[in-house]
């Protein structure tokens, strides 16, 4: 299955919530994009997005953030949209590998 057919981007809203994204089953890999968010916003929804992080990896997907910044070190922040893509595609290459040992 093509990448860009199972990462969905997701930008904040203005209330900084998560719950109203619109997520199909294909979709396994989620890509925060936080350019343009302001420090102190990123640091009052850090909780949120571990979680998030953690139920996708149980998934066996992968959570990056975009983000000029680090804010957190158990998150993934990449600096650009295609350092994103290039890691979730490591991930599951990484992931594919562990399956055939």
């Amino acid at each position: 299955m093509n990448l860009q057919e199972t990462t969905l981007v997701f930008k904040l809203g203005e209330d900084n919530d998560l719950s109203d994204l619109k997520i199909s089953s294909k979709i396994k890999h989620f890509i925060a994009d936080l350019r343009g968010v302001k420090p102190e916003i990123a640091e009052n929804i850090k909780n949120k997005f571990t979680i998030f992080a953690n139920s996708i990896s149980k998934m066996n997907g992968s959570f990056v953030i975009v983000c000029e910044f680090s804010f957190e070190e158990e998150l993934t922040i990449v600096p650009t949209l295609q350092e994103a893509y290039d890691y979730i595609e490591m991930d599951e290459m990484e992931r594919q590998l562990q399956l055939e040992l």
